[in-house]
């Protein structure tokens, strides 16, 4: 069998070739390319791609050897050619997806907090390519003995990024809702029992739409992430968790002391997670993991777990913090 490194310049290959010949997006490509390969037939629109083309591709695509490639190596290449698409398009660093370890840790809070006993409705409102969100479902699965009990929904106002997150699910095979809309409006949507997502980061620039926010800024854009955490807090079921990636200057920052004061008399907060500073490129960039629950009458309000996170370099700080998260969680559930 193949080794990534092997396949994913030949998968890079016939996406550039689609793009080239289609004339659009890096990320239309990949999205077409992984469509034509799973349907076993090369799309044609209006005479492109041109026969010259199909049939390159007709012969490229039949030394990929596709269906024969494991499950998981698709997973990883798709990933791989999402993250070049973001370079390739000229996208803002915020639409990278996000990195896998993430997942990992997110995973373990939810295995600790979440009931499994029923259906849970899962919703990533900034849901870009799908990496965080399938990669956090894909561990729980795993570690459920396969059983999948979960029903995802993703939004997000890119339709390029949702095609991306669309093929990551198929890939997958999960089975996802997908809503094109600026998150920020009112959802379509049921209140969810969970929500995932690494949020974005910046300024909100639809003043107007702001007004409908508690956290507004008083002078000139608001603040996106906590406009997105607002809407996460009136749209999450009584009882409900809500993990989501945020900047670490949320905690430190003087200006959003009092958005942090707020949260805390709207929902109880669980736990904050520093990310290691190794994991991003900037000061400005670092990142923490947030994860409250929503009031309700099962709602459990605890100590808050405050970790900062070393190097995940290093193989044991994850089973350190496992160990600390194991503490606790029996400690604070008495």
């Amino acid at each position: 069998m193949e080794k990534i490194t092997d396949l994913y310049p030949k998968f890079q290959e016939v996406v550039e070739l689609l793009q080239k010949a289609l004339n659009v997006s890096f990320a239309s490509a990949v999205t077409e390319t992984f469509d034509n390969l799973e349907n076993e037939k090369i799309k044609v629109e209006e005479g492109a791609p041109d026969k010259e083309t199909v049939a390159e591709l007709t012969d490229k695509y039949r030394e990929l050897k596709y269906e024969s490639i494991p499950k998981d190596l698709k997973v990883q290449i798709f990933t791989l050619l999402a993250l070049k698409s973001v370079n390739e398009d000229g996208r803002n660093y915020t639409q990278l997806p996000t990195p896998s370890i993430i997942a990992t840790i997110i995973a373990l809070l939810w295995q600790k907090l979440v009931p499994n006993d029923k259906k849970i409705e899962v919703v990533d409102p900034a849901i870009g390519t799908g990496n965080l969100l399938y990669s956090v479902i894909r561990q729980l699965v795993q570690d459920n003995h396969s059983q999948n009990n979960y029903q995802l929904i993703g939004i997000d106002n890119d339709e390029t990024l949702l095609d991306l997150a669309d093929v990551g699910a198929h890939l997958d095979g999960f089975k996802i809702d997908l809503f094109n809309q600026d998150a920020l409006d009112p959802w379509m949507i049921p209140p969810a029992n969970v929500i995932v997502s690494d949020l974005p980061v910046g300024y909100y620039p639809l003043d107007n739409n702001a007004k409908n926010f508690e956290n507004q800024a008083k002078e000139g854009h608001s603040l996106a992430h906590l406009l997105f955490i607002e809407q996460i807090v009136k749209n999450l079921a009584k009882n409900g968790f809500a993990f989501l990636v945020v900047p670490k200057g949320l905690f430190t920052n003087l200006i959003q002391s009092d958005f942090i004061s707020w949260l805390g008399k709207k929902v109880n907060i669980q736990a904050i997670i520093d990310l290691p500073t190794d994991m991003f490129a900037s000061d400005t960039q670092q990142k923490s993991i947030l994860v409250f629950q929503n009031h309700g009458d099962k709602a459990i309000k605890r100590n808050v777990l405050v970790a900062q996170l070393p190097s995940l370099k290093d193989n044991k700080a994850l089973v350190e913090f496992n160990v600390k998260l194991n503490e606790w969680y029996k400690n604070s559930s008495k």
